[in-house]
């Protein structure tokens, strides 16, 4: 295995790792919702219940994006030398009329036949097409017997042993190098999604543990701290004590209610604020009114 192969295979078992970490995570996340905790606390707020929702969301979502950067560093495939010599032909490639006028602009052929040529390619060679094409020579000259000249040097294989050796060794070697082609190419891809999951996995960690804990006061924590809120969904008799001119006033009443106790029903809100309608008393006519923050409302049991 090459040293490019052995480093994309470092990072695709790096990427493999968050994959079944970030997909366990998120599925404990998911079961672990407070539902109903996050239902008392959007009947209590529903900023409160919508940011929860939210902090739910950006924990999720981190997750999920990490996920699939992850899967696109598995994702990356180890491109055929063929294909290499096809971009490479159409990306300022000269082969084979000459040596290259211009660098290719894709980064990756730049990469293989510009920073790493010598090394991938050998000497004199500035195209991945002279390595497919060297070693289509070598073969058939071997499997012929016939003259080939290949670089700077005549092969004869038929006539010398020496020559027929000397050919299977290129043939070893050209080969070795188009693996190498083919494998720096797929760590050269790997390398770059791998690059932007690193980039964003600080940004993305923050951003779950700020949904998750977001989440977990929002909907554990802080419910605690809010009364128990009971709707009214069915009318229910009750007594009202008017404890003041203003609190009549303020409610909708002449400041003749202020200092008595009126019978009615709440007919909706909840029972901490509900929405009332008293019967008519003197000096105090019946009213709908849903402004009953400043008044005393209790219950009443009514006889069976």
């Amino acid at each position: 295995m090459s040293h490019d192969a052995e480093a994309t295979a470092q990072q695709k078992s790096t990427a493999k790792w968050l994959v079944g970490a970030s997909a366990a995570v998120a599925a404990v996340l998911v079961a672990g919702l407070q539902l109903g905790n996050l239902e008392k606390l959007g009947n209590a707020d529903t900023s409160l219940g919508v940011l929860a929702l939210g902090a739910a969301f950006l924990a999720l979502a981190s997750a999920v994006v990490l996920l699939y950067l992850a899967v696109r560093v598995i994702g990356t495939t180890r491109p055929p030398a063929d294909d290499l010599d096809l971009m490479d032909r159409a990306d300022h490639g000269n082969y084979p009329h000459g040596s290259r006028l211009e660098p290719p602009a894709n980064s990756l052929l730049r990469e293989l036949v510009v920073s790493r040529r010598t090394e991938l390619l050998g000497p004199r060679r500035d195209a991945i097409g002279s390595l497919l094409d060297d070693l289509n020579q070598a073969e058939s000259a071997l499997a012929t017997g016939s003259k080939v000249q290949i670089a700077d040097r005549t092969y004869r294989p038929r006539l010398s042993s020496a020559d027929a050796t000397a050919l299977r060794d290129l043939v070893r070697d050209l080969e070795q190098r188009i693996r190498r082609v083919s494998d720096a190419a797929e760590r050269f891809k790997t390398t770059q999604a791998y690059d932007q999951m690193t980039g964003w996995f600080p940004w993305l960690g923050v951003a779950f543990v700020v949904g998750v804990f977001g989440f977990a006061w929002l909907t554990l924590l802080y419910p605690q701290t809010l009364p128990h809120i009971v709707k009214v969904t069915n009318p229910v008799q009750i007594e009202v004590s008017v404890p003041s001119a203003p609190a009549a006033t303020k409610a909708g009443w002449a400041e003749g209610c202020a200092g008595k106790t009126l019978r009615g029903v709440a007919v909706g809100g909840t029972l901490e604020e509900p929405t009332i309608v008293t019967r008519s008393q003197p000096g105090c006519p019946g009213r709908r009114t849903d402004k009953t923050e400043d008044l005393l409302v209790m219950p009443v049991q009514t006889a069976k």
